[in-house]
């Protein structure tokens, strides 16, 4: 991966000599209690899965808000709290795990261990295998995911499956919700909306070389 980031930047014009980068490691996973007795777990001290999840910052904020909210007025309501701190954070956390691992499943790749040791059937959390099930029929709905302030929704769900090929079987009978006429339109809209908008957007090197000009303020 370090080799061809050099590579790259390199070839795009970048920095020669790049320094080293500072690598990090961590164990993945998070905390079987979040809550225990007058001690709660928020933020990296809770759990960390990988750094392409991107939840962390609504994971902290989550907590943060359920503790406040639920902030125990005695010593007897405390364990009731602790208790469902620690089943809807087990529920957020495996949600995470879910949608983590929806892109591993789908990836196309197969030219190393990695890739095809995550796309083994074997590895897929159980609830996730159900879902995939279900999809095969029906697209993700808030009836798979039904909690209160869910950190990927249904549509996130949507967003991976049919952005990365995901293709329903669509050899049954059509539902009554089901109308293609309309959906073509709206994609035809959306194909229409994001020709006209990448025709003003600058490429990615020229919008980096414009900061590294001008700086954030004055773009």
């Amino acid at each position: 991966a370090e080799r061809e980031l050099r590579a790259y930047i390199e070839r795009t014009g970048g920095q020669q000599g790049m320094p080293s980068p500072r690598k990090l490691t961590f164990n993945p996973g998070y905390r079987e209690k979040f809550w225990h007795r007058n001690c709660v777990a928020i933020g990296l001290s809770a759990g960390f899965i990988e750094p392409l999840e991107a939840s962390a910052l609504a994971l902290v904020e989550l907590s943060a808000a359920m503790l406040r909210d639920q902030m125990p007025a005695t010593r007897a309501s405390m364990d009731i709290v602790a208790r469902r701190f620690n089943d809807a954070f087990t529920y957020r956390w495996e949600r995470v795990i879910d949608f983590l691992k929806l892109h591993y499943v789908l990836t196309q790749r197969t030219d190393s261990d990695f890739w095809r040791d995550n796309a083994r059937p074997a590895s897929i959390p159980e609830r996730l295998q159900e879902q995939l099930t279900m999809w095969r029929h029906q697209p993700p709905s808030r009836y798979d995911f039904h909690r209160i302030e869910e950190v990927f929704p249904s549509a996130s769900y949507q967003y991976v499956l049919y952005g990365m090929g995901f293709r329903p079987d669509r050899s049954g009978a059509a539902r009554r919700t089901d109308d293609a006429d309309r959906a073509e339109g709206y994609f035809r809209e959306a194909a229409a909306l994001t020709s006209k908008m990448l025709a003003a957007l600058p490429t990615n090197r020229a919008l980096i070389d414009h900061i590294k000009r001008n700086g954030l303020s004055k773009i």
